[in-house]
């Protein structure tokens, strides 16, 4: 419907190895097949969150030959997030006419999403994940999103079910914020925002 090339996917894993124990079509493949049959160009995926053992060396070099985007946890921790959110939400206007969002759930840190395959600490946090979906839903605006690797028989509480649930509305009202027409970055409701004092007062404190 949109052609190849024309969109950027925004994702929070490589998910780029060549294969997974032989298969070509894996869960830790598929950013790999889309840049490869040339759906996707590589500069145009970014990614955020990522951390822990992958990719490896050989991987890491292929993804940064092919001009992939890639925003690690380390560079969260020595940069901000506030630092880093800035520099996805640029490079997602960098290009593509469209944005895909893909939320691997694992991007956030265990203590948010203990259920999923692979969990890996020292991630993203829901304080950080939820503005950020929901502010590029509202910028900049998407076609299509989905939240995958959410594992239910893993997932003591049902907290990574409520938090993935929380991630698609947080797209939905960016989208509702977008068609409303209201204007700004990260726009907040005053109230929400504690720039207003009383109940139903819009004018700054």
């Amino acid at each position: 419907m949109y052609g190849a090339g024309k969109i950027g996917v925004f994702d929070a894993h490589a998910d780029c190895s060549p294969d997974v124990l032989g298969h070509l079509h894996a869960h830790g493949t598929p950013v790999r097949r889309l840049i490869e049959d040339e759906h996707v160009p590589a500069r145009n995926f970014i990614q955020v969150g990522l951390r822990g053992y992958y990719p490896s060396d050989e991987l890491f070099a292929w993804m940064q030959a092919k001009g992939m985007r890639s925003h690690y946890m380390a560079e969260v921790e020595r940069k901000g997030w506030d630092v880093v959110l800035r520099r996805a939400l640029e490079e997602a206007l960098d290009g593509p006419r469209y944005l895909y969002v893909s939320v691997d759930v694992d991007a956030l840190g265990p203590a948010y999403a203990p259920g999923t395959g692979t969990p890996e600490p020292g991630g993203l946090t829901t304080r950080e994940l939820f503005p950020m979906i929901r502010r590029i839903a509202h910028e900049i605006g998407i076609v299509g999103m989905e939240v995958v690797e959410v594992a239910p028989a893993h997932d003591p509480g049902y907290t990574t079910a409520l938090n993935a649930h929380r991630i698609v509305l947080e797209a939905l009202t960016g989208l509702a914020m977008r068609k409303k027409g209201i204007k700004g970055r990260h726009y907040l409701h005053p109230i929400a925002a504690g720039s207003a004092r009383a109940r139903g007062r819009t004018t700054p404190a």
